[in-house]
Parts: structure tokens; C-alpha cells; sequence
């Protein structure tokens, strides 16, 4: 352990900075510019390392253990090579909105701009794709500039922070100590613009609240207490299904592709739309088509850029969506029961009960033994005993089994579900394992596509080696899903480049020392499933699907045409 009282190295001081930041877990792979960072954290108590075979799993790690609310993640890795290859994380952070700090060691100050080895310019690589990106110069600016960008990556609208230590500032003595820390308090509403909020929502005939990624941290109560106070449903945007309780009286589904019809329709219809920390994506408003152009919007987020960006609101409210939740509750309560609140809960029940209709999925004829792969519904079915589970915790990559789950799971519990909306495959696999981490207490499972896991799939020797038991639920049909489904429908079915060989992911897992086995019939899918969740070892479940099996019925791909 280094002695705070001691002169110590620059690496030394950037890792006592992060423990007073509070950080407690960095991911990373070796590499020469950062082996006295690795060494540091090595030597220091109340904080971990855990070393990745590739730098993006590291990145991707990151992310989950702050999207699993038990701090932020930090990802080190070395110059050029090791930083590129951390980008697509960095960049798909970003677009999530996900706090994340990514450390970057550089080449020694006397040498840079000469072309050195693996020499890049990371502050110009990653500008356009973080929230900041700097280069500390100088080993006295380490507190500053370091504590300052983890403040950053938190504060507001969270995002990634990348930030690059050439080797020379990580080897020079130093005594310096770091500053201290501190947090801003997120900006509340104005009660003028509350008030104007309540008075649009009193006199609307066909409200809704459109919740999205910025509401993460909202209590859940006082969303429902919000939608029954004035009679509105609530849907939240795409990928934010485990925001809300779904078994609630005001769920009426989730936007974003693989939406119900009926569940866009209640956008559409809307007279007053009250959006809390959405960002109006092209997935969530069906390519900017279902905001009606006479709706009153109310706006709330907490980042000012983000009001009037793509629709201009009647109240634009810039505060966190917790304060802004109670506020509105608060002054609801100081009023009269909204007219019409007899039609409005009429309005809503029948919402609810279309909604229910709707997200029944039909399960067919399976008899035992008659099938050699595992069709979609009975995979939905599955899943559904598996999240109602109260220690289970579902994490979804970017597959062509999606909208299933987006339409057809249904999670009661907050917390249960976490899904990647950047659209970067292979997240789902690394992001489970940072989850796992920061959520000890739980049961994760990762379901991925055959596609996806296999780009990263060398990484469960990670959770082998570091006893991670994260269950995989390969969803394998051979195929790069959603591009085929997109060749199929808008190029004629001529298919090229999308169909795949694939091992045994069951005796990869065993391979490596996991738990693995393959599933070919529906009705053996439930009890492998309970078989992976006995053991205490990562496992895989490879759930073999027919090469063709697509979307649900009525669903067409999205597709390069509609560009």
C-alpha cells in the first residue's frame, strides 16, 4: 500500500486521486505506458484491477458497473492500439448518456509529435465522442484535471470523460495530495414552470408521459403517483422498458422499434405530452413521425442543449428528473382532482387492457421431441419465468431477438433489465460482467446473438479466471440476424455476408472452465436454463435457432431504404 505521506510516483497520485473520488473497481489490459498505473493499483488497498484480453471488453466492463449504480467505472488502457480499440465503448457511452472515465497512457512529453510507437492524439481522436477528453502535462495538474473529470463525468448529463497520462507524468516523484472531493447539486425546477406544466396537464383530454433515459434514477412511485394524479399512461422509450414497473395500472408499453401499434397510438393521440429526460431518438419517435405537430410538449431534462433541439416545448423545464417528478406532484396535491378524471381512468383502463391484449404471446403446438431448434416464443416464455425471479437480472445486446423481449417480456421489478439503446453489438456479454460486479447480490444473465457474443466471447476466460458466474444466453441462429432480415425484406433475399459458422457454445464454456450446455428443443430450454443458475461458474447456454427465424409477426426490419 503507498503511504500518503511518502513521495511517490505521478501513477501513485492518480490512483489515490480515484479512492478519493470514490472509485473502487478499473478494468483494463497491460500495456507499456501503463504498467506503473497497473503497479499502482496493485499496491493500493480500497480500490481493484481486473485485467481484460481486449481493450473494448475493458471499456464495455465500465460502462456496466455504472450503469449497475455501484459507482463509476474506469477503464486503462495503453497509447494508439489500446485506446482505438476502446472507442466503440467510448463512443456508445456517449450516446447512452453513461458516465464512464477512460485513462489513456501516452507516450513520454519529450517525445511526443515525432511519430513515436503506437503515438496518437487522443484528446483529437475522442473530442468529438465523450463529454471531455484532456491530456495532463504536468504531474502537479493531476488533482485538478483528474478529479475534475471525474466530477464531469457524473454531473449533468452524465457521459464518458477520456483522459490521457503521458508515461513521463506517470513516473515522476511527486508529494502532492489529492483535492477534495465534491458534487453538484442537480438543478430543481422553476415553480413558475411547474406551475404552467400543471396548469397544461389540468386541461388536457388525452395526456401521456413519455419517460426516457434521463428519468433512470427517478423513483418509480412517484411516476405512477404523477400518472394517476392526472390520469395519464406512461410508456417509456426504447430500451427503457425496466424503468416502470410493467405489471402497473399506467404501463402502456414501450416505444421504439418492435413497438406496438397501439402503444404508438397513445403518442399520437396526445393532446399534452409530458417528456421526462427523453431525448425524442430516432427509434423512440419512429424516425420523428409520431409527435403530433398540435400536442402541447412539456419538456423537462437536465441538460439546456436538449429543450427545443428537435421539438420546441410550450414549458421547458431544465432540472433532474427526480426534483422535477416531486415538484409536479407537489403542486398537483394543491389543487382540485383534474376535470374529466372520470374519463381519463376510463381512457386509461382501456389503454391498459389494449396494452395486455397486445403483449400476450402465442406459444403454438410444441410436442416433445419435434423440434430441432428453439422457435422465439418459447425463448420469450423462458425468459419470462426468469425475470420474475426476484434475484435475476436480465441484460440485453443488440440482437435480432429484441423486439421479443422489447414487445413480449414483461419486468415487475426495477432494476431487473438493463439495454444497450447506442446500438454497438457485443456490449451485452462485458456490460453483464461490470454489472455482476457492482450488483454482487444478483443472478445476471447476458442474451445475446451468436454475432455479437462471438465478438467477444474470448473474454469469458475472464470470468472463468476471476470467478464472475454471469449466465450467457447465446441466442444462435447462425446468422448476423438483423442484417439478413434486412436483405430479406429490402434487397430480394439475396443474402451476402450473413450467414455464419458457429461452434458448440456449450463446449466452448467447458472448454475454457465454465459451464456450458446446447439446447436444441424448446421444452429442454427452462431446466438448462435452471442448470446454468445452480452452478457457481460462468456458464453459456447456447439456444440454437432455426437460420432463418425473425422477427415477430407484423414487424419488418428497419432498413437502409427508409434513409
Amino acid at each position: 500500500m503507498s503511504d500518503l505521506s511518502a513521495s511517490r510516483s505521478g501513477a501513485d497520485l492518480v490512483v489515490d486521486c480515484l479512492v478519493t473520488e470514490g472509485v473502487t473497481s478499473v478494468f483494463g489490459l497491460p500495456g507499456t505506458t501503463i504498467m506503473e498505473l497497473i503497479d499502482s493499483l496493485a499496491r493500493r488497498e480500497g480500490i481493484g484491477y481486473l485485467s481484460t484480453r481486449h481493450e473494448q471488453v475493458a471499456a464495455f466492463m465500465a460502462d456496466g458497473f455504472s450503469r449497475s449504480g455501484a459507482g463509476l467505472g474506469v477503464a486503462v488502457v495503453s497509447r494508439g492500439p489500446g485506446a482505438a480499440n476502446a472507442a466503440i465503448a467510448v463512443q456508445n457511452a456517449h450516446d447512452e448518456s453513461v458516465p464512464m472515465l477512460l485513462l489513456v497512457g501516452q507516450v513520454p512529453g519529450q517525445i511526443v509529435e515525432r511519430g513515436a510507437f503506437e503515438e496518437m492524439d487522443v484528446v483529437a481522436s475522442f473530442g468529438p465522442f465523450c463529454k471531455w477528453a484532456v491530456e495532463i502535462r504536468q504531474v502537479d495538474r493531476v488533482p485538478e484535471l483528474l478529479q475534475r473529470a471525474v466530477r464531469t463525468a457524473v454531473a449533468g448529463r452524465p457521459g464518458p470523460v477520456v483522459v490521457s497520462i503521458p508515461l513521463d507524468v506517470l513516473q515522476t516523484p511527486t508529494d502532492i495530495q489529492p483535492a477534495r472531493r465534491f458534487r453538484q447539486h442537480p438543478p430543481g425546477p422553476d415553480p413558475a414552470a411547474i406551475h404552467s406544466a400543471v396548469d397544461l396537464l389540468e386541461r388536457a383530454t388525452s395526456p401521456v408521459i413519455v419517460l426516457g433515459g434521463g428519468a433512470s434514477a427517478a423513483d418509480p412511485a412517484e411516476v405512477e403517483r404523477l400518472a394517476e394524479r392526472s390520469g395519464s399512461p406512461v410508456v417509456t422509450t426504447w430500451m427503457r422498458k425496466g424503468q416502470v414497473p410493467n405489471d402497473s395500472p399506467c404501463f402502456v408499453g414501450s416505444l421504439g422499434y418492435g413497438a406496438f401499434t397501439s402503444t404508438e397510438a397513445v403518442v399520437e393521440s396526445a393532446d399534452v405530452i409530458l417528456a421526462i429526460g427523453c431525448r425524442f431518438s430516432e427509434f423512440s419517435t419512429k424516425r420523428w413521425t409520431i409527435i403530433p405537430a398540435e400536442a402541447s410538449l412539456i419538456h423537462v431534462d437536465i441538460d439546456p442543449t436538449e429543450l427545443g433541439r428537435i421539438y420546441i416545448p410550450e414549458v421547458g423545464l431544465v432540472a433532474d428528473a427526480s426534483l422535477a417528478l416531486s415538484a409536479l406532484n407537489a403542486q398537483l396535491e394543491t389543487r382540485a382532482p383534474v376535470a374529466g378524471a372520470a374519463a381519463r381512468s376510463a381512457r386509461l383502463l382501456g389503454l391498459r387492457d389494449r396494452f395486455n391484449e397486445d403483449a400476450r404471446v402465442s406459444l403454438g403446438t410444441v410436442e416433445p421431441g419435434s423440434l430441432e431448434t428453439v422457435a422465439s416464443p418459447a425463448l420469450v416464455v423462458a425468459l419470462q419465468r426468469l425475470v420474475d425471479r426476484d434475484d435475476v437480472v436480465l441484460v440485453q445486446d443488440v440482437h435480432s431477438f429484441g423486439p421479443w423481449i422489447h414487445r413480449y417480456v414483461r419486468f415487475d421489478r426495477i432494476g431487473a433489465f438493463y439495454g444497450s439503446a447506442g446500438g454497438a453489438m457485443a456490449w451485452g456479454f462485458p456490460a453483464s460482467i461490470g454489472i455482476a460486479l457492482g450488483r454482487p447480490d444478483s443472478r445476471v444473465v447476458s442474451i445475446s446473438g451468436d454475432g455479437s457474443f462471438w465478438m467477444v466471447a474470448q473474454d469469458f476466460e475472464t470470468c472463468v479466471r476471476e470467478a464472475i458466474p454471469v449466465v450467457n444466453l447465446v441466442v444462435n441462429n447462425f446468422a448476423y440476424g438483423n442484417t439478413r432480415d434486412r436483405q430479406r425484406f429490402a434487397h430480394d433475399g439475396r443474402y451476402a455476408g450473413v450467414f455464419l459458422g458457429n461452434p458448440d457454445f456449450g463446449e466452448f464454456a467447458r472448454m475454457l472452465g465454465g459451464y456450458g450446455e446446447r439446447v436444441t428443443d424448446p421444452l429442454d430450454l427452462g431446466a438448462a436454463i435452471d442448470r446454468a443458475l445452480a452452478q457457481d461458474k460462468p456458464a453459456i447456454v447456447d439456444i440454437v435457432q432455426d437460420q432463418m427465424e425473425g422477427l415477430p409477426n407484423g414487424l419488418e426490419p428497419l432498413t437502409t431504404r427508409e434513409s
